[in-house]
C-alpha cells in the first residue's frame, strides 16, 4: 500500500472481514444478542417473516439485553421504548415482542385513520352533506355515530 510517510503512523494495515447478514437465511450458529440483531436487520423490511421468527423464538425476543436493544436502535433503526423494560435477576431486559406488536397496532390504527380522512375528503368532493358523510363513515369503518362525527368535523373545517 502506497502511503505518504508522514501519514503512515495514522493508518493501520490489517485485514477486515465484513459480514453481510442479507446473504444468510438463518443465524442459528449465534448464541448471543448478535443473533437477534442479524435476524432483525435481515428481515426488517419483511414484517411477516420477522414476526414469524420472533414468535418461534419468543422467549429470547421477549427478554433481549440492553446492549442488543442499543445495537438494534443503531443498525436497524428500531426503537424499543423504556416501557418495555423488565428486570430479570437484577439485569435490564426488553420485551421486543410486545414492543413490535404495539408498533404494528399503532401503524394499523394510523392507516385506518388515514383511510377515514381520505374517504371523508372524497365524499366532500362529491358534494355530500356532513350528515351523510358521517353516516357513511360510521357504516364503512364500523364507528359509532359520535366517533364518525368527530372525524367529519375535524376534516371538514
Amino acid at each position: 500500500m502506497d502511503i505518504d510517510e508522514e501519514l503512515k503512523e495514522f493508518v493501520s494495515d490489517y485485514r477486515l472481514n465484513l459480514y453481510d447478514c442479507h446473504e444468510h437465511d438463518t443465524f442459528e450458529e449465534y448464541r448471543t444478542g448478535l443473533r437477534q440483531v442479524f435476524e432483525t436487520v435481515r428481515y426488517v423490511r419483511d414484517k411477516e417473516k420477522l414476526q414469524e421468527i420472533m414468535e418461534e423464538n419468543r422467549e429470547t425476543y421477549s427478554r433481549i439485553d440492553s446492549e442488543t436493544r442499543d445495537m438494534l436502535e443503531v443498525v436497524a433503526n428500531i426503537k424499543i421504548p423504556e416501557e418495555y423494560r423488565v428486570m430479570e435477576t437484577g439485569k435490564e431486559r426488553y420485551d421486543m415482542c410486545n414492543a413490535f406488536e404495539q408498533m404494528r397496532l399503532e401503524g394499523f390504527e394510523e392507516g385506518i385513520e388515514k383511510g377515514i380522512r381520505v374517504l371523508i375528503k372524497a365524499y366532500q368532493e362529491l358534494g355530500m352533506s356532513q350528515d351523510i358523510i358521517t353516516e357513511k363513515c360510521a357504516e364503512k369503518y364500523e364507528l359509532t355515530k359520535e366517533a364518525a362525527d368527530r372525524y367529519v368535523k375535524e376534516c371538514c373545517v
